[in-house]
């Protein structure tokens, strides 16, 4: 699993002391609120087109805050930062090749909203479909409030449905 720091993916440096108990992490001092949105808005575009296509799970963990909160968990999941990690993991055992585009990007306060699309190539198993080897392109609608300087919750909506038709029928590739 490729391992990389938050600063290669967000251009802010990983603090070297942690807190014990912080699971590694530890709060980013922000200045001021308008520079605290900016730096939420490049973390969040970040992640979504590097880390995460990438299976970059130390720079995932980097940017997720203490008790972490991912509303939108896999079936079974927990819904903190090992949920998120184990579906990223997921996403890079089912689809290689996987390019995200953010296509709009806002963000007001402690808040970052993201339309993206993802592409790739089905290569492994994926909500029972065996791997077809074809390229797709699904939309997504990502939702991500942060707390000094760190994720602390996050909201998707994606039609893995229409995705799942997408890949079992040969005429639609395109989702979204």
């Amino acid at each position: 699993m490729p391992s990389t720091s938050l600063q290669e993916h967000t251009g802010t440096p990983s603090r070297a002391a942690t807190p014990p108990g912080s699971g590694g992490r530890t709060a980013v001092p922000r200045k001021d609120p308008a520079m605290g949105t900016h730096e939420n808005k490049a973390a969040a575009v970040a992640v979504h087109t590097h880390a995460i296509p990438g299976n970059h799970a130390d720079a995932v963990a980097a940017l997720l805050a203490p008790g972490f909160r991912n509303h939108d968990a896999a079936p079974g999941g927990d819904g903190g930062d090992e949920g998120l990690v184990a579906t990223m993991h997921w996403y890079a055992d089912a689809f290689e090749d996987q390019h995200v585009e953010v296509l709009h990007a806002v963000a007001e306060g402690d808040l970052v909203a993201l339309h993206v699309e993802l592409s790739a190539r089905h290569t492994g198993y994926f909500r029972g479909v065996a791997p077809t080897g074809r390229r797709f392109r699904v939309r997504e609608m990502h939702v991500l409030r942060f707390a000094e300087g760190r994720a602390a919750e996050h909201w998707c909506v994606r039609d893995e449905s229409a995705l799942v038709r997408a890949l079992a029928h040969p005429a639609a590739v395109g989702v979204g």
